[in-house]
């Protein structure tokens, strides 16, 4: 059971972008006795993160979900949902995208209490390539094993988006420089399905909770080799190999 909440209220965000493994930390954190994370509420999520449908039908349920949960009005929405709950600890993701509305970046600048999470993943070309594999997927977040799918990669396009990403986390972390800020990367987040306990005891000091084991039921989607997903490696790696990027090939 969730603890009662109280003046000690932490109120706290995960801030990131796509494939990061945030849909696994906001399930691992939410497995915590004293945390309820959410996932998306600024595009209309709900405050219990729940999985996501596809279907026919799915942009119009997600407008309807934006329109219902109060959105609209990004301010009164965060405020609501760190006034609601039980835990202790009250968060949800936040991806860069959602900023560009001035009105929820204006609300989270100005709360300078609020804790942030700011998760990356080191591997920009592996978030390049896990972004173009997308579209070949039915589903962003598998539970079971699914089939191994590759695609061409354009090596300029390729070196033009990890440049952008870099610049996107550096600028993220000058607007929220005021802020207390746990940086988190990819790399150093599962042991499987488990949070590895090194980072889940920095991210439990860091949200002032008891130290505790936590787990997604998200298993990894892509193969961990690069020459796995893309068909044309070779001509990306002697590309990226010229670039400050060298070190992401490994």
């Amino acid at each position: 059971m969730k603890q009662q909440a109280d003046t000690n209220r932490i109120r706290a965000v995960i801030l990131t972008t796509q494939r990061t493994g945030s849909t696994s930390l906001v399930e691992c954190l939410g497995s915590h006795p004293e945390i309820e994370c959410a996932s998306e509420i600024l595009v209309g999520d709900p405050d219990v993160p729940a999985r996501r449908k596809g279907g026919a039908f799915k942009r119009v349920v997600k407008l309807a979900n934006f329109v219902a949960s109060g959105a609209l009005l990004p301010g009164r929405r965060m405020s609501d949902y760190f006034a609601g709950g039980s835990a202790r600890v009250r968060m949800f993701k936040v991806m860069y995208n959602h900023l560009a509305n001035p009105f929820a970046l204006r609300y989270l600048q100005q709360q300078e209490d609020i804790r942030i999470v700011h998760l990356r993943r080191h591997n920009l070309l592996k978030v390049h390539v896990s972004r173009l594999l997308m579209p070949k997927r039915a589903r962003v977040q598998v539970f079971s094993p699914v089939d191994a799918v590759q695609i061409r990669v354009d090596p300029a396009r390729a070196i033009a988006s990890m440049r952008e990403a870099r610049a996107h986390y550096d600028r993220h972390e000058r607007l929220f420089e005021r802020h207390p800020r746990l940086p988190v990367t990819y790399e150093e987040l599962f042991d499987g399905q488990h949070l590895q306990a090194d980072t889940a005891a920095r991210i439990c000091q860091f949200l002032d909770v008891t130290p505790n084991a936590m787990k997604s039921s998200i298993i990894k989607l892509n193969p961990e080799s690069l020459r796995d997903m893309v068909t044309n490696f070779d001509e990306l790696a002697e590309a990226v190999s010229r670039t400050e990027f060298a070190d992401m090939l490994d």
